[in-house]
């Protein structure tokens, strides 16, 4: 009766979770990323206010798990700029991922990404590269704190 009753229990806890994980499942069939030939919209704003799983663009297949937005010195969006995702500071250990700002000067994933403890993003243009010291970035939003509490991200 006891082994029954787990059972049941087991199989409940596992039939939650996974209708639970049934958005992100469908998120990895249907990669939405930024790319330099793409437009989207807000640069500068907060884009996990809108693209979260409770967001109005949820709905559309825009729930980022990663966003920001990336400018020149002078205050212009930065198009085609790469940005990477480390293991470690200094472009150190293994390249966790990479995407490309799209004609706003925006970069974004639906895609889920293991950043294990935290990564180190680095923003790349041409030759130039500037990089988070930290490893404390765990994805969402760029521009939840670049912008607001921290200087924008720029790079010419």
């Amino acid at each position: 009766m006891k082994i029954k009753l787990i059972f049941r229990i087991f199989t409940f806890m596992l039939a939650v979770g996974f209708i639970s994980c049934s958005h992100y499942l469908e998120l990895q069939k249907n990669p939405n990323e930024s790319s330099s030939e793409g437009k989207s919209h807000n640069a500068g704003e907060d884009c996990g206010s809108c693209h979260n799983k409770n967001g109005s663009e949820a709905a559309n297949n825009a729930w980022w798990t990663v966003a920001g937005t990336v400018y020149r010195s002078d205050g212009s969006i930065q198009k085609n700029a790469v940005i990477e995702f480390w293991e470690k500071p200094g472009k150190k250990g293994a390249l966790i991922k990479t995407l490309i700002t799209d004609s706003d000067g925006n970069f974004y994933t639906n895609q889920i990404i293991n950043y294990n403890n935290g990564c180190s993003p680095a923003v790349n243009v041409g030759l130039k590269s500037k990089s988070m010291d930290t490893t404390t970035f765990n994805g969402v939003s760029c521009n939840s704190c670049h912008g607001l509490n921290r200087s924008r991200i720029t790079l010419d």
